[in-house]
């Protein structure tokens, strides 16, 4: 089969391109998966490079060789019963080596496609049940809150304002540049939209009457900034793995205490893992928001074939990318409505 494999970490992954490699044989746990799209993220330029927090030596478990990629839709190939699949169902999920042609993967490490929707747009939002999780579950966020949201643009901060807007609260999103804040004025339902430059925080105070906001949702790694603009009591809630080009910021608690702030750490998976019950319960409001058109994701560029991986990743790279991109890697019959 076709796939990414990184044999050995790169400074820049753009340059990475398939190769052929035997395709995966499933254990006897495990299910054989077809794959129909993959989408590339900030986490994969990290896993490629070696910077990554899973490539830790001492307590990471990612290293070379292996197959990069991480969220994917496609077609189960294995006869089976197991988590309630067949042969020929459509499934999305998340599991390293996303960037090929077929995986092998557990049965709780994919959900089958709702009718409602493709292989796209499944793949597409695969990851960002992390975002609904922390607007809903770890923020705990209510109407009428002000929120503001860091990599507003990207994949994980786009659903954050969705799903923020969808439960009442007014939302400030935080671009990177005017290109992408223009973009979210015109295609977001937001209340103000900020570049991260010159003087941003003057403004969401404005915008809040000097209050500050009451949640800040950071998946970028800007913690000391969003103390600045919180208001007293306020939440952060960390999301994904929020560092910028890989490395952690330093905060000073007394930040923290002088506006009795409320600063949580979110780490989905192992989250979902200890509290299986909660994380149903989350997968089922997510994809229920997802059934009714109130989330949608925003599709950047058009990304065939895992030819083009290496393209999506320099434009991640790049800070180019404005919503999720999307890989087809192979064609599937659908009859998804969305």
């Amino acid at each position: 089969m076709k796939a990414i494999l990184v044999s050995e970490f790169t400074p820049n992954p753009s340059i990475l391109r398939p190769s052929f490699i035997p395709t995966p044989t499933p254990q006897a746990d495990h299910l054989l998966v077809r794959i129909t799209h993959c989408s590339p993220q900030h986490a994969d330029i990290l896993h490629a490079q070696g910077k990554h927090q899973n490539n830790n030596t001492k307590r990471g478990w990612c290293f070379p060789p292996f197959v990069l990629g991480y969220d994917f839709a496609g077609v189960v190939q294995t006869n089976t019963t197991k988590g309630g699949l067949k042969k020929g169902d459509r499934v999305f999920g998340a599991a390293i080596g996303a960037f090929a042609e077929f995986i092998c993967v557990r049965p709780d490490a994919v959900r089958k496609v709702p009718d409602e929707l493709s292989n796209e747009t499944a793949c597409a939002m695969s990851g960002q049940a992390v975002s609904y999780a922390s607007v809903v579950n770890i923020a705990k966020v209510t109407s009428g809150e002000t929120v503001m949201v860091s990599g507003a643009s990207g994949g994980l901060g786009s659903v954050c304002c969705m799903v923020a807007k969808a439960l009442g609260a007014r939302v400030v999103a935080l671009a990177g540049d005017e290109e992408k804040a223009e973009a979210m004025r015109r295609d977001m339902d937001v209340d103000l939209v900020l570049v991260m430059q010159d003087d941003w925080i003057k403004g969401v105070m404005d915008f809040t009457t000097g209050e500050g906001v009451d949640v800040v949702l950071d998946n970028t790694g800007m913690v000391n900034d969003a103390l600045r603009c919180l208001a007293y009591f306020g939440r952060i809630v960390i999301l994904g793995f929020a560092a910028r080009k890989g490395v952690m910021e330093d905060v000073k608690m007394n930040k923290l205490l002088l506006k009795s702030a409320t600063l949580i750490g979110y780490r989905f998976g192992e989250s979902g893992r200890r509290e299986p019950d909660s994380l149903q319960r989350i997968w089922t409001g997510y994809l229920a928001m997802m059934k009714t058109g109130q989330l949608k994701p925003m599709l950047y560029g058009e990304y065939r074939g895992l030819e083009s991986v290496g393209r999506a990743l320099k434009a991640l790279a790049e800070r180019k990318v404005y919503g999720k991109i999307v890989v087809k890697v192979a064609d599937v019959h659908e009859v998804a409505k969305l």
